[in-house]
């Protein structure tokens, strides 16, 4: 299964999950999840890249593109997801763990469809938060290498929850991750 088709299915699985829950160049844009924030991130050159924003879902769900102007040239996404029900405390989710059941939701994926965790760094947040960089391997056909690209899962503040896929370097990834913040 190819990663395109672990992202849609994991997409579609989150989604419906949802559902049934009760009740140096920087990146600077205004998202749209249950309410208008601004963000920004770092990266090492913008000209190397196209940035956009795609509509949201049911104002859960904004997606940023991040697409190398090279030909040939790896991409990311950040989806950012706000989960906020209605009613009171004892019925809403443990916003805290948002991020954690997505990120062992993913891996489990990532295992059940014969993919493998090759490696994981950790580095922190503008929020002072760990946030681990999975490095998954996803094998693409008979006789050819396994892809690879970079995952990771972290809060941007209570309702705001940010999945990073990447075929970018580490170190491009980590930058992202590192800087990306809800600004005033």
């Amino acid at each position: 299964m190819s990663l395109a088709k672990l992202m849609a299915a994991l997409i579609c699985l989150t989604l419906s999950a949802i559902c049934f829950i009760p009740g140096c160049a920087a990146f600077q844009d205004t998202i749209s999840v249950i309410e208008t924030k601004n963000i920004s991130f770092n990266l090492v050159s913008e000209s190397e890249y196209n940035i956009s924003k795609n509509a949201s879902v049911a104002m859960l769900v904004q997606t940023i593109s991040i697409n190398s102007t090279e030909p040939m040239g790896k991409n990311a996404s950040v989806m950012l997801m706000s989960i906020n029900m209605e009613g009171d405390d004892s019925q809403q989710i443990n916003q805290t763990e948002f991020s954690s059941f997505m990120e062992n939701l993913f891996l489990g994926a990532v295992k059940l469809t014969s993919g493998a965790e090759v490696s994981s760094t950790t580095v922190n947040s503008p929020q002072g938060k760990n946030v681990t960089l999975h490095t998954i391997a996803m094998q693409t056909g008979k006789n050819l290498p396994p892809t690879q690209s970079i995952m990771a899962f972290w809060d941007l503040d209570e309702y705001t929850h940010a999945i990073l896929t990447s075929e970018l370097d580490l170190n491009t990834t980590a930058m992202i991750a590192e800087t990306m913040k809800i600004t005033p």
